[in-house]
């Protein structure tokens, strides 16, 4: 990771020259993988917690289905951060270093990849801080929904 790197994260102009200076891919590429499989893993809790409650334990009140939203989506989060590293680990150890040179290069330039990852940052951080635990979640989820469709009309 670089500030270039970072640079282009956050949607300043860089230079080719820039974009070209990757000291530490793998890194890089971790924590893409780590962002993406953070936020599939909220939207996969997020249905999954609900839906259990309903099924497997007959609630059906409001607050037991909205805490079970809250405590799926956080619990898939948690697994998540902990398998990006482990499937980055996976991936990386299957390529040599020009192959992961090049898999970052790309995203670097992917506009469709750096919105998605931008939206789940900011939406996830944006929701925690106002809304705490239901925030976080409910603004990962909406990343995922918005930055997809957004992302194709937009981009």
């Amino acid at each position: 990771m670089s500030t270039p790197w970072l640079k282009n994260f956050c949607g300043f102009r860089t230079t080719d020259f820039e974009m070209m200076q990757m000291p530490h891919p793998n890194i890089e590429f971790g924590i893409h993988v780590t962002i993406r499989s953070t936020q599939i893993g909220a939207i996969v809790g997020s249905l999954v917690g609900p839906a259990s409650a309903f099924l497997l334990q007959g609630k059906t009140d409001h607050k037991s289905l909205t805490n079970a939203f809250v405590d799926g989506g956080l619990r898939g989060a948690f697994w998540g951060v902990v398998f990006g590293p482990i499937w980055t680990f996976l991936q990386v150890r299957n390529m040599n270093n020009i192959q992961l040179y090049d898999k970052c290069y790309r995203m670097r330039f992917n506009k469709s990849q750096l919105f998605h990852d931008r939206a789940c940052i900011l939406s996830g951080t944006v929701g925690a801080l106002t809304n705490g635990q239901l925030g976080f979640v409910v603004g990962l989820d909406l990343a995922a929904a918005l930055s997809t469709i957004l992302g194709k009309t937009w981009l």
